[in-house]
This record gives C-alpha cells, structure tokens and sequence, in this order.
C-alpha cells in the first residue's frame, strides 16, 4: 500500500525557504524512514520512472526536473510502516552547483541511464562521485538502465554486460534493466533496494542489542 504527496518541486535558485534536512518523512510515524537520491543524465526518465512507481502514471512527455524534486511516500514493507523521502535530481549540468547539499543524510542512491543512448553511461561516474562525496562511501548504490521497450531485443546481452562492468568498475550493488512504459521492474529495483535498508537496519539493531549500545 501506497500513499504519497504529489511533487513538492525545488527549483535551483529560488528553493522553497528550507534546508534539505527540514523537508524530510516525520520519522516518529514509521518504523523506519529513508532517503533515497535518484541522479542521472538530463532526459534518462528518472522522473517518468518514480512517477510510475509512485502513482502508476507514464507520460512520455515528463519535462525535464528544473534542479531538485522532492516527494513523501508512505509504504508498508515486510510488515514495517515504512517513511520515504525521495529526491529526484535534475540531470543538466547547470544544475549541479546546487544538487550537493540536497545529496545529504542519503541512505541509498540509484544512478540513472538510458539502454537507448549509451552515451549518458558517461555520466554515471560524476554521480557516483557526487553521491559518496555528500555521504558514506559505503552508501549503497544501484544503477538503473531506462527505456529498455527501445532497445532491440538482438543488443540486450550487450548493454547488460556493459551496465554490469560499470557496477564492478565502480562498486554498485546492482545493475536493473527497466521500463516505464511497459512498468517491467520499475517497483522491483526500488523494492530491492529498500530491503536492503530495512534488513541492514535490522543488523544494526541486532547487534546494538547484543552488545548494549542503543545507537542513536
């Protein structure tokens, strides 16, 4: 079950009069609550993608994120009420000055290109680099392939063995071929990460409990 708040859009000049920490999920209204950032080349469909998962909508048209897009998404997941604040990032360079702080207190990144031009691969090291920079080096990240309904079938096992290099070359966790369009594992790369962050926290609590710390 879902439940969401439409489009809260930050534009990189004029912003909405708050810091990036003061616009997050209430934390004390779920077991857990996340951040996720979503980078990628200017017209990759990172936007058209998280519409989709969020309200089941597709529009080939989706302009183009002016700096920073901020939705809230309410989940339940293996039995947890799970917060969600996720961060779509304008792809064109202009807008990169500004995206940094909005990176902050991340716990997980997807890294966005398109199957279609593998041209916006050559951007995906800058964001990796961008995302580590503003938070753990360890924070997981997952790189999303788009557009896969225009790529022929006969070129497939070649982008995925290219995606799949990027994700050793550059310490990922996973590589996910996706479609807005046909909704072909659009919920299944988001799911697989926020599974991750729900059995990592489980961990950490684990082992505060056998050792007392309580954490923070």
């Amino acid at each position: 079950m879902k439940h969401h708040e439409r489009g809260k859009g930050l534009r990189a000049r004029e912003g909405n009069g708050k810091k990036p920490e003061e616009i997050v999920t209430t934390a004390s209204l779920y077991d857990n609550s996340f951040k996720l950032i979503f980078g990628g080349a200017g017209g990759v469909g990172k936007t058209t993608l998280l519409n989709r998962f969020m309200y089941n909508e597709f529009n080939p048209a989706t302009p183009l994120t002016v700096g920073v897009a901020f939705n809230t998404l309410a989940i339940e997941r293996q039995g947890r009420n799970i917060g969600l604040a996720l961060w779509d990032l304008g792809g064109q360079d202009r807008f990169r000055f500004i995206q940094g702080i909005y990176c902050e207190k991340s716990q997980a990144a997807f890294v966005f290109f398109d199957m279609s031009n593998l041209g916006t691969l050559g951007q995906v090291p800058d964001w990796i680099s961008m995302f580590r920079q503003y938070n753990d080096q360890s924070i997981p990240i997952v790189l999303v392939g788009t557009k896969m309904d225009l790529v022929p079938e006969t070129e497939l096992e070649n982008i995925h063995a290219i995606a799949n290099q990027y994700v050793v070359d550059y310490g990922m966790y996973c590589y996910g071929p996706t479609s807005a369009m046909l909704k072909i594992n659009v919920e299944e790369i988001i799911y697989y990460m926020i599974d991750l962050l729900i059995y990592n926290d489980y961990c950490t609590r684990a082992q505060q409990a056998q050792t007392g710390d309580p954490g923070t």
